[in-house]
């Protein structure tokens, strides 16, 4: 049978495998919040990862009539009130356009700085061609003279973990990176406990002097590749 692997398993694999120290699942006597440090260190590891583009935390729009995102006719900017992954996404790697229901457009990335230098007559209007991404909003260049669907590809921040029961993809296919990290945490910078610290780092980053023993993190980006990969695709066989 499955097992459930969810926020309140993490946490306690975390205190069985720190010595059994049931103590860090409760916030410390001294601390201002209410959070225990293993909750601390959890959410630390996933905001250290969630950056890194993984098989699971991928994100993708295809550019066609029913896209979810759409550009407005004479709108420059968009943020989450206009689509709400705007807020969250943890990078934009490719954003495509389609034009009269046919051709798609990818747009070049920019910087903000070089949109406010070419950018300089806000009543232009025409096919978009460059943008850029920053203080979480999208800015589109030319503005938009008519309505155009979106597509982007990019890397996904997902919910808190708050509740025990809670689940996502950090404690499916990364759960062992994300407790691996979260421990490692711990051991730096709240039970000061160096052959843990090291033991940990060998776990996530692999053993430099042993070639073959793969950390969490090269056994997911390798994953990461065969999935993505062209030649990792089933093709059919004709016998």
């Amino acid at each position: 049978m499955a097992i459930n692997r969810n926020y309140g398993l993490l946490k306690k694999q975390i205190a069985d495998e720190c010595s059994d120290d049931q103590a860090l699942l409760q916030p410390l006597s001294d601390a201002s919040g209410l959070s225990s440090p293993i909750d601390n260190a959890v959410q630390s590891a996933i905001a250290l990862w969630e950056r890194e583009p993984f098989y699971f935390n991928g994100f993708r729009i295809e550019p066609d009539a029913g896209s979810p995102f759409q550009l407005v006719a004479g709108q420059e900017f968009y943020g989450a009130a206009d689509y709400p992954p705007l807020g969250t996404l943890a990078c934009i790697k490719t954003i495509r356009i389609l034009q009269g229901g046919q051709n798609r457009f990818t747009l070049k990335e920019r910087t903000n700085d070089y949109l406010d230098n070419i950018a300089v007559n806000d009543a232009w209007r025409g096919l978009p061609t460059d943008y850029s991404y920053f203080a979480l909003q999208l800015r589109i260049y030319p503005i938009p003279d008519v309505a155009y669907p979106v597509g982007i590809v990019g890397t996904q921040r997902f919910a808190d973990l708050v509740e025990d029961s809670d689940s996502n993809a950090w404690t499916a296919d990364g759960f062992d990176l994300i407790k691996s990290q979260a421990k490692l945490i711990l051991a730096r910078e709240v039970i000061h406990d160096a052959g843990l610290e090291t033991a940990m780092e060998k776990a996530i980053y692999g053993d430099p002097m042993i070639p073959r023993a793969r950390g969490y993190l090269r056994a997911l980006k390798d994953e990461t590749t065969r999935r993505n990969s062209s030649r990792s695709r089933i093709r059919p066989t004709y016998f």
